[in-house]
């Protein structure tokens, strides 16, 4: 069974093939802007973990992650209300 794709990542999905990109390239681009984490933020991640533990380090990383999925949003819709 797959997982569940956010719905933030649902119409970031939308919005980027509204631009003419194929899914395969949604996925790359929502990977690499959303879901790649750079080496400093691992190793601040795991630091919280030893600290807070492993929910406060889940719970790190689902914020970080909602705020790019706004980031991205926020580009993309002004992108969109640009280009009109």
């Amino acid at each position: 069974m797959g997982q569940k794709t956010h719905p933030k990542d649902e119409k970031i999905v939308q919005l980027l093939q509204q631009q003419g990109l194929i899914k395969s390239e949604v996925k790359t681009r929502l990977k690499s802007e959303v879901y790649r984490l750079h080496a400093d933020e691992v190793v601040k991640i795991n630091n919280y973990a030893e600290h807070f533990g492993l929910n406060a380090k889940q719970k790190l990383i689902d914020e970080i992650l909602d705020l790019r999925r706004e980031t991205m949003l926020s580009r993309l819709t002004q992108a969109q209300v640009h280009s009109l």
